[in-house]
This record gives structure tokens, sequence and C-alpha cells, in this order.
């Protein structure tokens, strides 16, 4: 056992608090999309967040633990966005989308452009033994439709795009078209193609 224990249970590790908890996702959420889930061990993660074993352990009790945490960092990134597109009804969708498009080509690029979709590069790196890993990115992407959904219905109600377009069905097209960019993006190294992918889809809409 790496935590000592006693009598009453587990032992909490002297330095076993959240911030040390966010430290090793954060850093495991770099690493993982950097190198691969398979070529990151626990050890590596140790030396590069500088929270002790015993603390990591202490949080997850294994890698898979800590890639479903992992995969909720980027979870949690990605939907705060989504909510500030969604609460800044003072902007156009299009000057919304291009801002978050924006962020998103430069942590790619702060990434060298490796996992530039963090979820599909997670899902397909997550072992056969994580199912809830898998999971997890599945039901994000259900989640995220009706949220994107909800903007270009912004855009529809405020004349921005042309009316009685279905929102819906555009919102599952404009998340299948940045995926797809975003894999482009990728292999040519150059998130410019991101950018004038949303640029094209917002004209078709008007």
């Amino acid at each position: 056992m790496i935590n000592q224990t006693s009598s009453s249970g587990s032992a909490k590790p002297r330095n076993a608090n959240p911030v040390n908890r966010t430290k090793a996702v954060e850093v495991a959420a770099q690493l993982f999309l950097r190198q691969g889930y398979s070529y990151v061990s626990m050890d590596e993660v140790v030396r590069a967040s500088g929270v002790s074993k015993s603390n990591i352990y202490y949080h997850f009790k294994n890698k898979e633990e800590l890639l479903q945490a992992v995969v909720q960092y980027w979870i949690a990134q990605y939907e705060s966005q989504v909510y500030i597109l969604l609460s800044q009804r003072e902007r156009s969708v299009e000057e919304r989308v291009n801002s978050f498009i924006a962020a998103l080509s430069a942590g790619i690029e702060g990434r060298n452009f490796e996992g530039s979709c963090p979820f599909i590069t997670l899902y397909m790196q997550t072992p056969a033994s994580a199912p809830d890993v898998k999971a997890s990115i599945s039901r994000f992407f259900r989640e995220l439709q009706p949220m994107i959904e909800k903007l270009f219905q912004q855009g529809v109600d405020s004349g921005e795009f042309r009316e009685g377009m279905d929102a819906g069905a555009v919102s599952s097209l404009f998340v299948a078209a940045l995926e797809g960019s975003l894999v482009l993006a990728e292999t040519a190294r150059d998130t410019g193609i991101i950018e004038q992918s949303v640029r094209t889809f917002c004209q078709m809409l008007r």
C-alpha cells in the first residue's frame, strides 16, 4: 500500500488537497495528448507535476481513474466556453464562435498540434478496461449538440441567420464539420483550416 493506514482506515497524506489533485490532472491532460496515454506512466506524472506519488495515489488509485479525471477536465474547459458563448448575446453568433475558435487554435498550437481534439484523441487511446471513460466522452458530445443548437437559434432569432433554418440540424453538422477540420488542422499543422471552415459555415447560414 502506498498510503499509510490506521485502525480507522486510510490516513490522508499530509499534502493531499484539491490543489495537488488539480495540478496532477492538468499535467496529465497535457502529457496524454502530447505523448499518448499508453506511453505516460504514473511516475512521469509525479515527476512532471511535482506532486508526490502518495498524493497522486490518494486521489487516483490507478491511471484509468486519472484518465477519467483528465476527460472531465477537458469537458469542463469546453463546457465553460460554450456557456460563455451562450451568455454573450450582445455579440453576434459568428463573433462569438470566432472567439472560441481563436482560443481553440491557440491551445492546439501550444500543444504543437498534438491532440487537436482532446476528446477524439483520448477516446481512441482509451483501453478496453476503461469503458466509463469512453461513455463520458460519448455523453459529452450528446450534451454538446443541444447547447450549440441554442447558440445557432440565437442567430436565427436575431436575424443574423436566415429565417426558418433548422438550428438542430445545423448544430449537428457544425460539430461534425468542426471535428473534421480539427483532424485536418493537426495533419497539416495549420489552424487556419479550422478558422476558414467556420467562416465558410457561417456564410452558408445567411
